[in-house]
């Protein structure tokens, strides 16, 4: 899985093209809108490889991947709600009553702390399967059907691509701190190295996420399989 990732973009007939203009993409990105199409982007590049398709998109039909981007940034939205309002009522609470009752409140603080890091690292966890959920089905809702996502998040094979995902993640990061500390130029080679190893992390989550939903579908069958015949 991560050598066809690393080679998913590279080889693609567009690649320096697509290259080009995601980073150029990136770089107005405070605009907004060339944000967004980075984002629709991403959830073309999941639906493609989810559904089997090892060619990399170019970019095309600016609405739909702005549409799609927004929809993107409008579930992760929904999704860090969780850990935030954790975060505003445990913590918060916490520290508003360490004004009467210290103790209590230095506890209720830790407590809400803990319970909100562990809730941040889960939703992070399930955030990519959700997009790719969403991708696939191409409807906002689909991305909260928690029940056809708790069995992909179970699966070693969603949780092995995550890791690894992550791992591209951070590398990319390294070198892309490294090489923007070179002067002039270093910060616009760091920009096309982040959106490469964003369409790269992109692939390995879809992929993962597609052989672990082939394996609930196997299970499926099998229980089927073993019903009698009424």
């Amino acid at each position: 899985m991560f050598n066809e990732s690393i080679r998913y973009l590279k080889d693609s007939d567009d690649a320096a093209m697509t290259i080009l203009v995601g980073g150029l993409l990136i770089i107005f990105g405070f605009l907004i809108i060339p944000a967004l199409i980075v984002q629709g982007y991403v959830i073309r590049v999941l639906r493609r490889v989810s559904d089997g398709d090892t060619d990399a998109p170019g970019f095309g039909d600016w609405t739909k991947l702005t549409l799609d981007g927004l929809k993107a940034v409008v579930i992760t939205v929904v999704y860090a709600l969780v850990p935030a309002v954790l975060a505003v009522v445990f913590v918060g609470g916490g520290v508003a009553l360490a004004d009467n009752a210290p103790a209590l409140g230095g506890l209720v603080a830790i407590l809400g702390g803990v319970l909100t890091l562990v809730v941040g690292l889960a939703v992070w966890y399930a955030l990519p399967a959700a997009l790719v959920r969403f991708a696939e089905k191409n409807t906002m809702g689909s991305a909260f059907e928690y029940e056809s996502l708790v069995p992909i998040l179970r699966d070693g094979e969603y949780g092995t691509g995550w890791l690894l995902a992550l791992g591209v993640l951070v590398v990319a990061g390294v070198v892309a701190s490294a090489v923007g500390a070179v002067p002039l130029l270093g910060w616009l080679a760091a920009v096309f190295v982040g959106f490469y190893a964003q369409v790269t992390a992109a692939y390995i989550y879809a992929r993962g996420y597609a052989e672990a939903d082939e394996h609930r579908l196997q299970k499926g069958s099998e229980v089927e399989d073993g019903q009698p015949a009424v």
